[in-house]
């Protein structure tokens, strides 16, 4: 696509990462998309231990809680599925001893992930969020529990920095070298309509700006869809999530802005094998097919001997 960002070019760049590095990957559900292209080129990433989250205050807890510096919320039964306020729906145990071992190994990850990373990236989606009536925490995930068990609220970016700025302050005394970099889903969440979804986005632009400073960065994934792309054939048929086609042109703005130009080089040469990975073969059985399988192998273990710090 022959479409200009230089209206996007900011003052500071981005920190420069390189393979070997590790990456984790929290938030909405985009960052488990860009997860998937940090995969490929190639890079360790953790994404979301404890599940796709949307909302800034539970992102921050989540930390706080794999460093023991807040208690997770408890269980929430849902038929006969335990699962957590404090998770996505995607963390589950059949019974409460089932999810209690399965929220501390997760929660253990993401220390020990956190600990080691280069780069964390944070993907805020919504300011909307849904408060439990009993405790007073905004959740993670609502679980279709009843709705008069919470109550919902638009969070105002001033009440979201306190605990943003205390995860980051713990995050430092972990790591101290370690680079965040904040950015906003261009996922446009429109149950509530476009004008409750443009009030929202206006309060995770308005935490990331109150939390700038030192080793944190902004990356502007919600410009480059809906200001530099902005056409609905980058959309999906619902007209909300962006296409393969989008996110491919988010990831290679991210490319230039975020790797080093050898590691580039090191992608470009990666990406060529994978392509060849996925070649379908018309006859899988027959001696060509054979000699193309081994020319593969031969080519993918000469790059790995090459790169060792790349992870296939």
């Amino acid at each position: 696509m022959n479409l200009s960002t230089a209206s996007l070019s900011q003052k500071e760049s981005l920190p420069k990462i390189q393979h070997g590095d590790s990456i984790v990957q929290l938030g909405s559900c985009f960052s488990t998309n860009m997860s998937v292209w940090f995969r490929k080129a190639g890079f360790k990433v953790v994404d979301n231990p404890l599940g796709v989250i949307f909302h800034p205050v539970p992102l921050a807890k989540q930390i706080l809680m794999a460093f023991g510096k807040t208690e997770w919320s408890g269980f929430v039964q849902k038929e006969d599925v335990s699962l957590s306020y404090d998770a996505s729906s995607t963390l589950y145990g059949m019974n409460a001893p089932e999810l209690e071992r399965l929220m501390k190994h997760q929660l253990k990850e993401l220390k020990e992930s956190l600990e080691k990373a280069s780069v964390l990236i944070v993907t805020f989606g919504s300011a909307h969020g849904y408060r439990l009536k009993s405790s007073g925490n905004i959740v993670a995930n609502c679980h279709q529990q009843a709705q008069s068990t919470f109550d919902k609220e638009l969070s105002d970016a001033e009440k979201m920095f306190p605990i943003w700025h205390l995860a980051l302050s713990e995050l430092r005394k972990a790591n101290p070298t370690f680079q965040v970099i904040f950015t906003v889903s261009p996922v446009r969440y429109v149950r509530d309509g476009l004008i409750a979804d443009s009030r929202s986005k206006s309060e995770l632009f308005r935490l990331v700006s109150l939390l700038s400073g030192d080793q944190i960065h902004y990356f502007p994934a919600y410009e480059l869809v809906n200001d530099i792309l902005r056409d609905y054939r980058y959309f999906e048929t619902d007209g909300v999530h962006p296409t393969d086609q989008a996110t491919h042109f988010v990831w290679d703005f991210l490319k230039q802005e975020l790797f080093l130009d050898r590691t580039n080089e090191i992608i470009d040469e990666l990406m060529k094998i994978r392509k060849m990975e996925e070649h379908r073969l018309l006859y899988p059985e027959s001696k060509k097919a054979a000699e193309y399988q081994i020319a593969l192998k031969q080519k993918r273990e000469s790059f790995l001997s090459q790169y060792p710090v790349v992870v296939w």
